[in-house]
């Protein structure tokens, strides 16, 4: 009976570790927020945002992005914080049909 419990605690404790893990962004990085992007690229997003809602859709292409985009040159930075935030509101982007 000693060694199911031990058994138990040691699963429980590699359950722990991968929820833990799971929730803590790696290498302490923080991921972008919708909130402390920079104004055009929030708006951007907004727009994506909206077009997903108004389509019923959880995919758009990146004909949709480009559409979408301020008319700046955008940073690799800028575009993996878009990615991040469509993602967490379960949004992916494809090459379309």
């Amino acid at each position: 009976m000693d060694s199911s419990d031990g058994a138990h605690a040691r699963r429980q404790a590699i359950i722990d570790r991968l929820l833990s893990d799971a929730l803590r962004p790696a290498g302490g990085v923080v991921l972008p927020s919708h909130d402390a992007l920079p104004a055009d690229i929030r708006m951007t997003v907004d727009r994506l945002l909206a077009k997903a809602d108004a389509e019923r859709r959880r995919s758009l292409t990146y004909d949709d992005l480009e559409e979408a985009l301020p008319p700046r040159d955008v940073t690799a930075d800028d575009l993996e914080a878009i990615f991040w935030v469509l993602a967490e509101y379960g949004i992916e982007l494809d090459e379309g049909d």
